[in-house]
């Protein structure tokens, strides 16, 4: 699930559409890139929520990180614009036997 959080820096509602390419705190020192497909919809804009498949540009870097309810801070550079939370995960070697309430996403990843 992706919710799109902030303004555009004039203010004004901030738009994405799908094939939008964010970067995601895999973990705490480490940004990656990503490419979501919203499922429902083409566009989102500042406070909705979408289903979103999502993409990491490299997930054998971070191998085993991501679970259900995992969240991600999304971000455009050092901006803070959204957030993530998986849902699924379709990549085996993304997946993490890890089980919290910490949410967050990965290549093939469904959110």
């Amino acid at each position: 699930m992706f919710e799109l959080t902030s303004r555009a820096w004039d203010g004004s509602i901030k738009r994405v559409c799908t094939g939008y390419h964010p970067h995601y705190d895999i973990a705490p020192d480490y940004l990656t890139s990503v490419r979501h497909r919203f499922v429902d919809a083409e566009w989102v804009s500042t406070g909705q929520k979408v289903k979103a498949e999502v993409w990491f540009v490299s997930p054998e870097v971070y191998p085993h990180t991501l679970w259900v309810g995992r969240q991600f801070k999304v971000s455009e550079g050092s901006r803070e614009i959204g957030v993530a939370i998986v849902v699924r995960v379709i990549n085996p070697a993304m997946l993490s036997g890890q089980i919290e309430s910490y949410p967050q996403n990965g290549h093939g990843v469904r959110q």
